[in-house]
């Protein structure tokens, strides 16, 4: 058998684990903003990223598939007026199953390694542990509902997400929730052409060994945006839109919280050692390698 066929024959079989008509394999980003100002002081600072999320499901049995994949990013910013710029990055792996565990519902269960940092003088502090557990139960290709739950061992303490997810597909319309940390919602105007809009919030810290501190990275981002087929399987999304409440908080590293709970932190009493951004402008490219379950 040759190697093309076995790879479909092998994401072909895990139609059940993703219950969808499609399985986003690669997904590459680059996101820019104008110079952005910092809130109560003077100077403008940079801000820019680039990512890559890789995804690759491979069957065991007719009930058990490994999940493995992995997601890049590195961001540019300055983290307070007058500072030089500041190169933070993110590994993360992701390892773990999709159980089958009856005709409507099934479950995923990841662990996610990564090191998160400026990669200078790499030590212990350098690496995170996290975990996700969804459970979803599937009424057909077109529809699914899930609940989860995320943790990270964050750089400022315990950390966790709980996650109530929903996927529906008309002709028309396409709508994939992952709430609170992802909505996106698009319309298909033709075979090629699709207008929509998505919201993101997510949270990470960073070590920075430079400093011996670390800092913390918060989001809240509205974006329109247009996707073009280039091709049956190779998508273009060209994205415009408007970061809320963003900020690159650093701290010293011994500072801590008791936990966090998605928006809230517990026991918080840290220091703060630079100014926010202002909300501004965000500008996002992102293509998208997909395999398609059914033609």
């Amino acid at each position: 058998m040759k190697p093309k066929f076995i790879l479909i024959v092998v994401l072909f079989s895990t139609i059940s684990t993703y219950a969808q008509e499609y399985i986003d394999l690669l997904k590459f980003h680059y996101a820019a903003t104008p110079k952005n100002s910092f809130i109560d002081t003077t100077g403008k600072a940079p801000l820019s990223e680039i990512g890559i999320d890789l995804t690759l499901p491979l069957k065991i049995n007719d009930s058990i598939a490994i999940i493995t994949g992995l997601f890049w990013e590195n961001i540019t910013t300055q983290l307070a007026p007058e500072m030089e710029n500041t190169t933070i990055s993110t590994f993360n792996l992701r390892l773990g199953i999709n159980k089958k565990h009856s005709e409507k519902w099934s479950g995923t269960y990841l662990l996610l390694p990564k090191i998160s940092s400026d990669l200078k003088d790499i030590n212990k502090n350098h690496f995170q542990l996290g975990f996700l557990g969804l459970l979803k139960r599937t009424h057909s290709a077109t529809k699914n509902y899930s609940v989860g739950l995320y943790y990270n061992q964050e750089l400022f303490g315990p950390f966790f997400v709980p996650l109530l997810g929903l996927y529906r597909k008309t002709q028309k319309w396409e709508f994939n929730f992952t709430l609170p940390i992802w909505a996106d919602i698009n319309y298909s105007i033709n075979n090629k052409i699709s207008v929509g809009a998505t919201f993101s919030a997510f949270v990470r810290s960073y070590y920075l060994g430079r400093y011996d501190n670390y800092v913390v990275k918060k989001n809240n981002e509205l974006f329109g945006y247009l996707q073009y087929k280039l091709t049956k399987t190779i998508l273009i999304q060209a994205k415009a839109g408007y970061s809320i409440g963003r900020s690159f908080r650093a701290f010293q590293k011994d500072e801590k919280v008791d936990v966090g709970v998605s928006a809230f932190r517990f026991g918080d009493n840290r220091q703060q050692l630079n100014p926010d951004f202002e909300n501004g402008l965000v500008i996002n490219v992102r293509f998208i390698y997909r395999f398609l379950l059914f033609n």
